[in-house]
């Protein structure tokens, strides 16, 4: 059995039609974009990559198959929930090297194949997309497995431990012209979509960010890298995403206490285009968690907490902002890209080459040179 990850580390689902995808890999149609166009590095804000005449998957389904690796704590809440919410959906395959965890799977999955080698369910005449939820060392491989295999994939945050790993996976998202998504869950809350739009509308302009992050304990060692893999990247994610704006420069320190790679102190400022800046705090060992993002514009300022936003109000101090709208969900983004639905243009998103997953890990081995070089950071 290969050592791809830890207790109750994964499962895979499957994705597949109902009808069989006939011969689609031997006509090299692949699976995703025929002619897709390249977003920019940054991701953020840029139109969807099935826009402007572009075709995105399949359209002619009935009934989506669909497989995941890994059913540990985040899979069995938020994957798994979205999916059998959807009457499109048919879970046909599960994947863990936990028998535990696979025996004590939902009761709804009990008709789904089981298996505990990822590789014997990566078969494009099984499975028409695989969620892959693994501890982050274990991202890469299924990923790659299943690009190469012309199978679409999204996969937890950080996209892969290593920077080489993850331009790797983009690289291969590309020329196999396949659909690879990071699922950020920031990019649909209604608290950070409801700001992004303020924004994107020209109602408010940012003037200063800030970011504090507080209590990040290790789960399975460093091998799934430290407290900014593990928990900050989702502000290395959201931020560009809410202002449009890419980060250019980083500078700061970082205090360690593993072989530079468990964080204990992080202490950054962050430059966008045009001149932006943020402020980024993050304390691993804390009583108390903290995550929060302050938004300073010219006008109303907001305090996002997660899926909660806050809007200052002068005398009262912050007041949380009530029945904002609902903007989905990362697994129904995915699902939806594979039958080739054409969201709104206004709506959030995922980058369908995973360009902002790789962009986010790029700031954070950029605020590691800079900590590491006492030096300002290109990115």
């Amino acid at each position: 059995m290969p050592m791809y990850g830890a207790q109750c580390g994964f499962a895979v689902w499957i994705i597949s039609l109902k009808r069989g995808r006939p011969h689609l890999m031997k006509t090299g149609a692949k699976w995703a974009l025929k002619k897709r166009r390249r977003l920019p590095a940054t991701g953020a804000n840029s139109p969807p990559i099935w826009m402007d005449g572009c075709a995105w998957g399949r359209i002619d389904m009935d009934k989506v198959k669909i497989g995941i690796i890994g059913l540990g704590s985040f899979c069995s809440s938020y994957h798994i929930p979205n999916l059998l919410n959807r009457s499109d959906v048919e879970v046909t395959a599960v994947c863990d090297i936990s028998q535990e965890c696979l025996d004590g799977r939902n009761r709804r999955l009990r008709d789904s194949r089981v298996f505990t080698d990822y590789r014997d369910m990566i078969d494009p005449d099984l499975i028409d997309g695989v969620f892959v939820s693994t501890p982050n060392r274990a991202h890469f491989a299924p990923c790659k497995l299943a690009l190469e295999h012309g199978i679409p994939a999204i996969v937890d945050k950080p996209i892969t431990v290593t920077l080489e790993d993850a331009e790797e996976l983009v690289a291969l998202s590309k020329s196999q012209n396949c659909i690879l998504m990071t699922a950020f869950t920031r990019h649909f809350m209604s608290s950070t979509e409801y700001v992004r739009r303020q924004i994107a509308s020209g109602a408010i302009t940012p003037q200063m960010l800030t970011a504090v992050q507080r209590k990040s304990p290790v789960k399975r060692g460093i091998e799934d890298g430290g407290m900014l893999h593990r928990r900050t990247i989702h502000i290395t994610d959201v931020l560009p995403w809410i202002t449009g704006k890419r980060v250019v420069k980083v500078e700061g320190k970082i205090q360690y206490e593993t072989e530079q790679i468990e964080e204990t102190l992080v202490d950054m400022r962050l430059e966008f285009e045009g001149g932006l800046c943020a402020s980024l705090l993050c304390i691993k060992s804390c009583d108390e968690n903290q995550d929060e993002v302050n938004i300073y514009t010219d006008k109303q300022s907001y305090r996002l907490e997660r899926d909660r936003l806050y809007a200052i109000a002068r005398r009262d101090g912050w007041q949380r902002m009530e029945n904002l709208p609902e903007y989905g969900n990362s697994s129904d983004h995915f699902v939806e890209a594979i039958k080739g639905n054409r969201p709104d243009p206004k709506a959030p998103y995922a980058d369908s080459h995973s360009e902002d997953g790789l962009q986010a890990l790029r700031v954070v081995f950029a605020m590691h040179k800079a900590a590491q070089t006492g030096r300002v950071v290109d990115v």
